[in-house]
């Protein structure tokens, strides 16, 4: 069954929590640690855009989708009218996509609230969204577009869960056109929405193309060599990921989508993993909710669909030589819609992602060794990964009596004789 709840107008309470989450995600989004990979990234198409060269927007396309360009467009124009410094431009195109986290979080309190979770417990539900180490992680590596793709890919599972099969749909096609590792939520929120599905994949689709198509129609070459160097995984192992202590060291060349390259010492990736990781992680992506939703009766819960989820995005890093810290934050906020969903008076889940992403993610490659700190990070990523395939088990059906056949050679149960 998918989970529902009436949805009710919003009181000063809710108001209130918006509207401070916004004004944090705005502070948060105006002092960016610093902008990471965008000068050689993002950087090009929103520099050429913000001076009014069109033409250098298209044929300068960044290894991302299309819509975290077109939603920070109007900010970077704005930051270079005010002739606003390099880093100024890209603090101010950081805006709507920290303000999206800010949005998902505040849904998700007025979710957990209809549900019974304490005002606190939503208070803290917006903190552990905003106030996690994975947001500045990401800012200060230059890609808040993965914030943006984790919003709409959130709030998609969220809208699913609620039956609203427009707003689900829209959102997901949003985020497979921001980030392509959106396409892991595709085939669970479908599978959620039961009789809807085709209209939902259809929707799905048509925004997502319709997104693409303009960087596709004006510069097909630009859109072709930025879709090769996505498709290929960059030849560094980090400690983030369970392949590291199979990869051996060595010099690696690293090179960003325009051509410039940088060589140093480190782990690099076995060939074979550089050819499967990826095409792996997406058929995890249909694999695993696919399971569930077989082995629970060709129906999956609101629950089951983002417990699997949060085991996917959990994979994902585990399994992708190349994870960053921020990667994780995907499933930092689906941990945290489990808990909304669920209605507990404290966001437990999220509070054990928080303490996570702090210690296991921010804090302990800075003070260990490469290696401890990836033994670490290996043994909590399978104790949660284990924790969250449990969770996934069709509860046992009670024996309520032996079963005969009908005339028609069906098995039924019937209730055992009584005394």
């Amino acid at each position: 069954m998918i989970a529902s709840s009436s949805r009710r107008a919003p009181d000063a309470f809710d108001r209130f929590l918006a509207a401070a989450a916004l004004a944090a995600g705005a502070l948060i989004a105006l002092r960016a640690p610093g902008f990471g990979d965008y000068p050689t990234d993002a950087g090009p198409a929103l520099s050429a855009i913000a001076h009014g060269h069109i033409a250098g927007f298209f044929s300068h396309q960044p290894a991302m989708g299309a819509i975290s360009l077109y939603v920070r467009a109007p900010f970077v124009i704005l930051a270079a009218a005010l002739h606003d410094s390099p880093i100024g431009l890209y603090r101010l195109g950081d805006l709507p996509c920290v303000l999206s986290v800010a949005l998902v979080a505040t849904w998700m309190a007025r979710v957990a609230g209809r549900r019974g979770t304490s005002r606190p417990g939503q208070v803290l539900i917006v903190a552990i969204c905003l106030g996690n180490p994975l947001m500045r992680d990401a800012l200060y590596w230059g890609h808040p577009e993965e914030l943006l793709t984790a919003s709409f890919a959130v709030g998609s599972l969220l809208a699913a869960c609620e039956r609203r099969v427009v707003l689900a749909a829209v959102l997901a096609g949003l985020a497979v056109a921001t980030k392509q590792w959106a396409l892991l939520i595709v085939c669970p929120t479908l599978l959620v929405l039961e009789r809807e599905r085709i209209r939902a994949g259809l929707m799905m689709l048509a925004v997502a193309a319709g997104s693409t198509a303009p960087m596709v129609v004006a510069n097909l070459a630009a859109f072709r060599h930025a879709l090769s160097f996505i498709s290929t995984p960059q030849p560094v192992t980090t400690v983030f990921t369970w392949i590291y202590p199979l990869s051996p060291t060595g010099t690696v060349r690293v090179s960003n989508i325009f051509g410039d390259q940088r060589s140093f010492i480190a782990h690099t990736v076995p060939g074979v993993v550089s050819t499967i990781s990826h095409p792996l992680i997406i058929g995890l992506g249909v694999v695993v909710p696919l399971f569930v939703w077989l082995r629970r009766g060709r129906r999956l819960s609101g629950r089951a669909m983002l417990t699997s989820m949060a085991l996917v995005f959990l994979l994902r890093c585990a399994l992708d030589p190349g994870t960053m810290g921020y990667y994780h934050f995907p499933l930092l906020l689906t941990l945290v819609a489990l808990d909304a969903t669920s209605g507990r008076r404290v966001p437990t889940l999220g509070v054990l992602a928080f303490a996570g992403a702090l210690t296991v993610l921010d804090r302990f490659p800075d003070y260990l060794s490469a290696n401890l700190a990836n033994a670490i990070y290996v043994l909590v990523s399978i104790v949660a990964a284990a924790a969250l395939a449990r969770e996934l088990r069709p509860a046992p059906q009670p024996d309520d009596g032996p079963r005969r056949r009908d005339r028609y050679g069906r098995l039924h149960r019937f209730a055992a004789a009584s005394d």
